[in-house]
């Protein structure tokens, strides 16, 4: 029998621990599927980019190659202030020009160094001797970056990517030439009677193995545009030595060309074989063909 004041204790249970999973700890690297949706997405991005970075690029180089042009056009007219006329083309003792290294073939731009901010090179050349004589080697071996067209890529060391225009035509160069730079004789402002701003003075080339030097006055330093303009040539192919060739870059479908007025245009590489010719030409007397619309240019063409 229980006692009234007597506390009665219940008994007490414990619970078996309870196990609880163990804390999921953070992953430290992607699977694999993971990286290759990755890696996929990053080369996508790569060939969207490529063809606007190297557009970019060529954009880049058009710019300077047409800023290598300016100083050019400057000191052609500056030339003409001084003396009354445009440098000659190019030196020989009787045409045609033959592109070989034989004879005096001082050119046009030789005469320019001075006005291109060249005074040290302009003093070293002796121009009472062959421009490929011994006396005259370590000037025409320098490699000028003046006439340096930065999309030109393979070229010799010491050529020029810009040349002078001596005809409209495929020909030899002569003293009978229709453009601004020919043999043995100066051409001056009147001379030009089509126009200073319709006459083309200088473009650029594609460069080739045989190529003589950036101050010889042959096909090395200027061309026609009988062939029209040219974007692909094989460097290493021969040519006779009358050949010329015509103007050429590795420009995206066009090439530069500074007229005698300084204006400096991108000629497509679709121009009208007739409007390149007479541009070139100094005193053809017509109508300038690229005033005229397109639909005129292709009615004429088939007439």
């Amino acid at each position: 029998m229980s006692c009234p004041n007597e506390t009665t204790i219940s008994p007490i249970f414990f619970e078996p621990p309870i196990d609880l999973p163990a804390m999921s700890t953070p992953r430290r690297a992607f699977t694999l599927v993971e990286l290759l949706v990755v890696i996929a997405i990053i080369g996508i991005l790569v060939g969207l980019a490529a063809p606007a970075l190297q557009s970019m690029r060529e954009s880049s180089r058009r710019s300077l190659c047409q800023s290598r042009l300016v100083p050019i056009g400057m000191a052609l007219q500056s030339y003409h202030d001084r003396w009354q006329q445009f440098p000659v083309g190019t030196i020989a003792d009787s045409g045609p020009v033959q592109s070989e290294p034989v004879g005096n073939h001082h050119n046009w731009l030789g005469r320019l160094l001075d006005l291109l901010d060249q005074p040290v090179v302009a003093a070293q050349i002796d121009r009472s001797v062959s421009i490929y004589d011994d006396t005259n080697a370590a000037v025409l071996k320098l490699e000028y970056p003046g006439v340096k067209c930065p999309s030109a890529g393979r070229y010799p060391p010491n050529a020029s990517c810009y040349v002078g225009l001596h005809h409209p035509t495929e020909k030899a160069i002569d003293e009978t030439d229709h453009g601004a730079f020919v043999l043995n004789v100066p051409i001056s402002r009147d001379d030009i009677s089509d126009g200073m701003s319709n006459t083309a003075f200088v473009s650029e080339k594609l460069l080739r193995d045989d190529d003589l030097g950036w101050l010889s006055g042959t096909r090395a330093t200027l061309r026609n545009v009988g062939n029209g303009i040219q974007i692909n040539e094989d460097p290493s192919a021969s040519l006779a030595p009358l050949e010329v060739g015509s103007i050429g870059s590795h420009h995206p479908a066009g090439v530069h060309v500074l007229f005698g007025s300084g204006e400096i245009r991108f000629q497509t590489d679709q121009t009208d074989q007739r409007v390149l010719e007479q541009m070139v030409d100094r005193r053809d007397g017509g109508l300038p063909l690229h005033f005229q619309s397109m639909e005129e240019q292709r009615r004429q063409s088939v007439e």
